[in-house]
């Protein structure tokens, strides 16, 4: 189960409940009217990035937003179709490199469908995808920092279509700068799984890793930590189905992976949501050596993570649901260290799916997936 499959469930829920609950720490609006948020980046100049997954008419988006909320769709008609429960599912993860490098990631969007017949497994889309190249990482390099931009980038269907075939797609927008875009690894659609009958690939986040020749993705499809260089992906960690406590049906969950973020040196957190049930406790922030595949748990008895940060000595947990089986609102939880009690730092979130640190400004910001915005909380 993924993450994708709550967010229409939880809706209305969430809408209902927001309003009347109290807000622990300074919080804002930053944005909003975005198409499905997803996760937060920073530009050199500390301007957001936001990803938006569309409506399922290859009308993915990433959006610059600049300090005085004012945004710029960058790059639009990215790949966006129907996942397997009916929500749309297009660009993820994003991650700057200096002024002018972006790696995106794209989700599984419609390769799968649950079959028909039977119990409810997974099989691939017989009637075919909206775009060839879902459960993607993509490398666009832009002609002007990002920063700088004053117009943005339309794709179309059939530059999907020339970076599945292996070449790079060139824009030009109205200002007459340029992007290079090229597809950088391209996962299985769908791998034999004996619990689902098929698995797809659905990186949901990535970042840099260490040494800047390669980019760490978390794929929440496969359950996996992967490093993606100039050769193959390589599977850092496979986490194995979560246990859940006795008495919950099912016995055991996906892990959910869908966040990574550098702890230091070698070592990363990497955020689990798990799947059905959905128990509360279950979900957990774990530590990943890169070059040895070693984990264990940094944090544990969470609910649902949707994104991990480390700011200074502290971590900040995102959970996308209080209690999903309670359809309860999402919050931001402070640890002062990795083994103290957390506090609310922000609460009656609604579907947040991801956040970046501004340091300059000193507050984290929200993607808030069900709802359309950006939340800012001062620290």
């Amino acid at each position: 189960m993924k993450t994708k499959m709550l967010l229409p469930k939880l809706l209305a829920i969430g809408l209902a409940l927001a309003p009347v609950l109290a807000q622990p720490a300074e919080t804002s609006v930053f944005a909003s009217g975005l198409t499905g948020p997803m996760k937060v980046a920073l530009t050199k100049q500390g301007n957001l990035l936001v990803t938006e997954r569309g409506t399922a008419n290859n009308d993915g988006r990433v959006t610059r937003i600049v300090r005085n909320g004012k945004m710029l769709a960058i790059v639009s008609g990215l790949p966006s179709g129907i996942e397997t429960t009916g929500a749309p599912s297009g660009p993820q993860g994003a991650v700057v490199d200096g002024c002018c490098v972006m790696h995106l990631t794209i989700g599984e969007g419609d390769m799968l469908r649950f079959s028909d017949a039977g119990p409810p497994v997974q099989v691939p889309n017989l009637t075919g995808s909206v775009s060839p190249i879902f459960s993607s990482v993509l490398r666009l390099l832009f002609s002007k920092p990002l920063d700088q931009l004053t117009a943005g980038f339309e794709m179309t269907p059939e530059d999907h279509g020339t970076l599945a075939d292996g070449n790079t797609v060139l824009l030009t927008n109205a200002a007459g700068d340029k992007l290079w875009i090229r597809l950088v690894v391209d996962f299985k659609d769908a791998r034999p799984d004996p619990r689902t009958n098929v698995r797809g690939s659905n990186p949901f986040h990535l970042i840099s890793a260490a040494g800047g020749q390669s980019v760490l993705v978390a794929d929440s499809g496969q359950n996996a930590l992967l490093e993606v260089g100039t050769g193959w992906p390589r599977v850092v960690v496979r986490f194995p189905p979560v246990t859940q406590a006795p008495g919950i049906f099912p016995p055991v969950s996906d892990a959910v992976p869908t966040a990574v973020r550098h702890l230091r040196d070698d070592k990363y957190l990497v955020s689990l949501l798990t799947g059905v049930p959905f128990a509360p406790g279950a979900a957990s922030i774990q530590q990943v050596n890169a070059k040895t595949g070693k984990w264990s748990t940094f944090i544990g008895g969470l609910t649902s993570a949707s994104d991990v940060l480390v700011v200074g000595s502290a971590y900040y947990v995102l959970e996308i649901s209080a209690n999903l089986q309670a359809g309860a609102p999402g919050r931001l939880l402070k640890f002062r260290n990795r083994n103290a009690s957390p506090v609310e730092v922000a609460t009656g979130l609604i579907g947040p799916s991801g956040m970046a640190y501004d340091p300059k400004r000193n507050a984290i910001f929200i993607a808030e997936n069900f709802s359309g915005r950006v939340i800012r909380v001062d620290l």
